[in-house]
């Protein structure tokens, strides 16, 4: 992995534009047969810092670049492999969030019962809206997903609150819970092929 750790102010949070050679950096690496044998020994996670985090979202009131900051700064005992922020598409979020997480938010209320019949086409608009910052995090240890998904909390934030994780300290509820994080190596293998394909596509778009 010669181009980690990675980190430019191109796919930065705040950044309006599409950067193609910036996205190209970041294919290549998450394609690297060695992030690939890290990932399989558990010493690498995903963490995702989702759209619109501020600062309605979160009990600090902070805008949305300085509630992502202090999550990051929330964050102990992982180092940082690479940060770069995207764009989420339908068809990705689809393909991310199919399963489980789909059929459960098919199944609730939206909050916007005038624009969504269900929680999920809400959702998916949500994360489209706006980008999304990933940040892959290391531990030499194999523990990787176990430490950030330590840090994270509970995903319902309305019944389960850990003030002590960033979802018990920060979320507002369970509708923007802030923060993702993988639950198996498999899980970050699939998660990272997908988000790797939708910044090639998006790239591509741009270049046409």
């Amino acid at each position: 992995m010669e181009k980690t750790p990675y980190y430019c102010t191109e796919l930065d949070r705040s950044s309006k534009e599409i950067y193609p050679e910036a996205y190209k950096n970041i294919v290549e690496i998450l394609n690297d047969s060695l992030l690939q044998d890290e990932i399989n020994a558990g010493n690498i996670t995903l963490a995702m810092i989702r759209p619109n985090v501020g600062p309605d979202a979160n009990n600090l009131h902070l805008s949305d670049l300085a509630a992502a900051e202090k999550i990051e700064e929330m964050i102990q005992g992982l180092g940082v492999v690479a940060k770069f922020s995207f764009y989420f598409t339908k068809d990705t979020v689809e393909e991310f969030y199919e399963g489980g997480p789909q059929e459960n938010m098919l199944k609730e209320s939206p909050i916007d019962r005038d624009q969504f019949d269900t929680r999920w086409p809400e959702f998916v608009n949500f994360m489209c809206s706006a980008p999304t910052t990933a940040i892959l995090l290391h531990s030499p240890n194999g523990d990787a997903i176990e430490k950030w998904r330590n840090h994270l909390g509970h995903w319902n934030i309305d019944e389960v609150r850990d003030e002590t994780t960033i979802r018990g300290k920060l979320g507002v509820n369970k509708y923007n819970n802030l923060v993702h994080g993988s639950d198996a190596p498999e899980s970050v293998s699939r998660e990272l092929v997908i988000i790797s394909n939708c910044i090639q596509d998006t790239s591509n778009e741009q270049k046409a």
